[in-house]
């Protein structure tokens, strides 16, 4: 039964892929359902290993009925019918590229365009169509067991240690707090709290600060596509803000550094030092 909606989820796809209304591509879609109702057998209970999945794209028929999880990106407008949502998603979005036809038998589901998925599920078959430019696309056909919508920051930078520091430090009634460290392979998060409890307004501008890790000064750096928020800049007396300000990967020897932040205040008589915390840990 899922072979058939499989094949009609193909035939969805192939709607969002211009130029693949030709009689070619329809005689190729045939092939590939009569395909996909034979029973192979050779990949059942079989996990698909990391060092394979890009040579999966290249042979997706070799990994039939292989386990596939990753996680990659909506790339069009999903579509639905009675038995699920069939989507095309990149497995590689940072480069905009592998190209995936899934098939996900909830119709309850609601994805959009553009957002990120962790997908465990089946590859089923290929499917082969061509670009508006005419070039053959190969593309795998999976079935996901799994499918769970996730955010920016856990697709494209997962956080491999969180390191709690929850320490505050205080001048003229300006609150400095570092809650945590986030880790990843391509950045470091720091999570501020400022809270003003003085009679002044009081400022924090994320690019006034900066790690030191290993003699290097590393800067903050801007991520547009960042689901996370930064600190405020301007804190109203009595009020708070929290936020992450984001800075490059720290090495992997790295045991210790520096986080250093400026603040100021309205009240122009006083002086606010940049406050330094020292961050201890072991990776």
């Amino acid at each position: 039964m899922f072979k058939k909606r499989f094949y009609v989820g193909s035939a969805l796809a192939v709607l969002l892929l211009a130029g693949c209304g030709t009689d070619e591509a329809k005689e190729e879609k045939n092939d590939t359902a009569q395909e996909v109702e034979e029973t192979q057998a050779d990949g059942k209970g079989k996990v698909l290993a990391a060092e394979d999945f890009d040579k999966m794209y290249t042979n997706p028929k070799k990994y039939k009925n292989y386990e596939v999880s990753y996680i990659g990106r909506v790339m069009n407008t999903p579509e639905k019918d009675d038995d699920g949502v069939y989507l095309q998603v990149y497995a590689n979005p940072e480069k905009y590229e592998q190209n995936t036809i899934v098939f996900y038998p909830d119709a309850s589901l609601s994805v959009s365009d553009e957002d990120y998925l962790k997908i465990t599920g089946i590859i089923k078959d290929e499917f082969k169509g061509e670009n508006m430019m005419g070039a053959e696309l190969t593309m795998p056909m999976i079935e996901a067991t799994e499918l769970e919508i996730i955010g920016y920051t856990d697709a494209m930078a997962p956080t491999l240690q969180t390191i709690e520091v929850n320490e505050t430090k205080e001048q003229h009634g300006y609150e400095m707090k570092v809650e945590k460290v986030e880790l990843s392979e391509k950045q470091t998060r720091v999570f501020f709290t400022i809270t003003n409890t003085s009679s002044e307004k009081v400022s924090f501008y994320s690019f006034n600060s900066k790690l030191v890790a290993d003699g290097k000064q590393l800067e903050n750096e801007s991520d547009y596509e960042s689901d996370l928020e930064e600190p405020q800049s301007e804190i109203l007396p009595g009020t708070n803000t929290s936020g992450v300000v984001i800075y490059p990967p720290l090495s992997e020897d790295t045991t210790e550094f520096q986080i250093y932040a400026e603040g100021s205040s309205d009240n122009y008589e006083i002086t606010i030092e940049p406050f330094r915390f020292d961050v201890s840990f072991q990776q």
